[in-house]
């Protein structure tokens, strides 16, 4: 659907291999942006232990913990300058004498999460810009370090970019700790702190800088970057953030010295439409209430926090008079006025420029009030400040395309996706990008990416987590055999089923196409038996590994049917034996002396292995592979097949 088409070889399944062996999905543990504190904006080098703890306290008493801020995040200068004879980092012994675990419990028992901060070349920044004699980077020591990171308890690493080893490169050393941290046995949030965006880092990280440090004025003075400055540079990159990845355009400076009232609160605006990290850092144990309610506005952490992901973009700026919107799960857009000048200028909003049609229910996120219903708004802003309004948008019902459900049995046609609606659960297509790369308008304005093929349309570009529904009209309740054309380049791209929320198919793999590697007109037949029941539903495909292309899925009635929508200049593949790797069958693979690569059902190389004989989950078991579903490749011969270890 989305994206461009990529082809994994050995070396590159190497380099997402380690992704398997985390204790959970390394990219659900930030799947909206994160909220906390850190210390760096406000203490600078200057942190010790019992400032942290009165810290913690304050986040619990002061209400910021229940709103959401979970994360206590230390920043430089916690450690010694040398490591302890075992090579490991080390608390400084002054300034934190009871050691990095005990602070890390003490903060978990307040329901926070604790953050460390580390760097990538031989010295954090702190002790590199002050001249210091230190070895506390963790360059070469990434697997010592994130291990010791776990042993702590540590749930959060910033990770910094000075005093690279010489002869080192940037992204092999993000690599190698973020491969390290998914290794460590515990769930850490891998923040790096690059000072700009770099295509890879969605890869391997979390959330990224995407710009220099952040200081507290409007326009720099000085060598860091101020709010707008920032503000501007993380627009570029909007189309990036989503749930589990996060554009990171830095600390907040709200409560520090320099900025204005106006200039705080359009702080706490745009951090919050751009679904950017909210990072308190100020010394919140001294907070005044007109702080402390920007920090806690409910409705305005909803916004930052809204589960589709989508960072808010800036839609029109007519000399300084700002639009921003972002669209929220339940439909509703969230709509910023801001106003880059240095004097008081009225900035307007019409409300059918960004899509929406006759009168919505306003609410000012500020104000706190309901506004009524409006065609378009226009506010009075003072220099460099901001509104943030909610547009309550009515729900529109999806529909079936062509008005009426698809047939079941029968084909359906994956360019014939519902019609999209407003609101929760009335979207009907997953897009991973904005941009379309499709060759027709078929379906314009949706971004799905259709193509005209001989055949007919195809929807093509479809990536790991995309996904198409159709309302679908099953004629009677029983067991259908389902078939797919599908194509790819890859030998690890895969795909699954569901009816109205639950799976009716496993992840079926996708064959490699054989007229090669970057072909995608070479169509194969996947199959599955699956079990219906009479009536309208929801279908959802839902893309599971690597790219893949897909012109129809038609479903037959009967078990193992025929059936009856060949591909053209294929021979038949309706017998589950001449060659599907769907249903390739173990006795192929017992007591054959071949080779293996072993793949999860999610498509990461897991490894290779050799058997000269013996039952397939046995070889795996013996292997070190623990329980579960996993797909076996013969580098001789049959394409794949599935083995469960039991």
């Amino acid at each position: 659907m989305f994206g461009l088409k990529k082809t994994f070889g050995i070396a590159a399944l190497a380099t997402l291999a380690f992704a398997a062996t985390a204790s959970a999905n390394p990219d659900s543990l930030v799947l909206t942006p994160p909220m906390g504190w850190n210390s760096w904006n406000i203490f600078h080098e200057n942190i010790n232990e019992n400032q942290i703890k009165e810290i913690a306290d304050a986040m619990v008493s002061s209400g910021l913990r229940d709103a959401g801020y979970i994360y206590l995040n230390l920043d430089d200068n916690w450690m010694d300058t040398k490591r302890d004879a075992n090579g490991d980092l080390q608390n400084h012994p002054k300034t934190f004498p009871s050691g990095m675990k005990a602070l890390a419990d003490y903060i978990h028992k307040k329901g926070l999460k604790f953050g460390v901060y580390g760097d990538r070349g031989l010295r954090t920044c702190h002790h590199y810009n002050s001249n210091w004699v230190s070895e506390n980077g963790s360059y070469m020591h990434e697997e010592q370090d994130a291990k010791k990171f776990a042993e702590w308890g540590v749930d959060y690493l910033k990770y910094d970019n000075c005093d690279p080893a010489p002869g080192s490169n940037q992204e092999q050393d993000y690599r190698r700790m973020s491969k390290a941290l998914r290794n460590s046995g515990r769930d850490i949030v891998f923040s790096i702190c690059a000072w700009g965006y770099q295509k890879w880092m969605p890869e391997i990280a979390h959330l990224w800088r995407t710009t220099f440090d952040i200081g507290p004025e409007w326009i720099s003075t000085s060598w860091y970057r101020g709010l707008y400055e920032i503000i501007d540079e993380n627009n570029k990159y909007w189309e990036i953030a989503k749930p589990g990845k996060w554009n990171d355009p830095d600390m907040l400076e709200v409560d520090n010295r320099n900025l204005t009232y106006e200039e705080q609160k359009s702080q706490m605006t745009m951090w919050s439409i751009m679904a950017a990290p909210i990072m308190i850092s100020s010394d919140v144990r001294k907070m005044s209430d007109q702080v402390k309610d920007l920090y806690l506005n409910k409705e305005m952490i909803a916004v930052n926090q809204d589960s589709l992901g989508v960072q808010g973009h800036r839609v029109s700026d007519d000399k300084g008079k700002q639009v921003w919107t972002k669209p929220m799960r339940n439909g509703d857009i969230a709509v910023a006025l801001l106003n880059n000048n240095t004097s008081a200028q009225t900035v307007e909003c019409d409300f059918s420029k960004i899509g929406v049609t006759g009168e919505v229910e306003v609410r000012d996120i500020w104000q706190k009030k309901d506004l009524g219903k409006l065609t378009h708004v226009s506010v009075e802003l003072p220099a460099h400040g901001s509104a943030m309004l909610r547009l309550v948008i009515k729900p529109v019902p999806r529909e079936p395309f062509g008005g009426k459900p698809a047939a079941i049995p029968g084909k359906i046609e994956m360019e014939n996706f519902d019609i999209p609606g407003t609101g929760e659960g009335n979207n009907t297509y997953n897009e991973m990008d904005a941009v379309d790369h499709g060759e027709n308008n078929y379906r314009e304005g949706t971004g799905v990416d259709i193509y005209k093929k001989a055949t007919g349309y195809i929807v093509g570009y479809n990536q790991k987590g995309e996904w198409l529904e159709y309302t679908v009209n099953v004629a009677e309740t029983g067991t259908y055999t389902m078939f797919a054309a599908v194509a790819s380049a890859n030998e690890t791209s895969s795909f699954k089923l569901s009816m109205d929320g639950k799976d009716i198919t496993e992840e079926i793999l996708v064959p490699k196409a054989a007229e090669g590697e970057e072909n995608y007109d070479d169509y194969n037949k996947v199959k599955a038996n699956v079990n219906l029941t009479k009536g309208e539903h929801i279908m959802r495909f839902t893309v599971t590994g690597d790219w893949m292309d897909i012109d129809y899925i038609n479903f037959v009635a009967g078990e193992n049917a025929k059936d009856d929508a060949p591909i053209e200049g294929k021979e038949d593949q309706n017998n589950p034996d001449d060659g599907n790797p769907i249903f390739a069958s173990a006795k192929n693979l017992v007591n054959v002396s071949v080779e293996y690569n072993v793949f999860a059902l999610t498509g990461k190389h897991l490894g290779l292995i050799k058997a000269s004989s013996g039952n397939v989950s046995t070889m795996l078991k013996n292997s070190g592979f623990a329980k579960g579903m996993y797909i076996v490749r013969d580098l001789h011969g049959i394409k794949a097949m599935r083995v469960q270890v039991k």
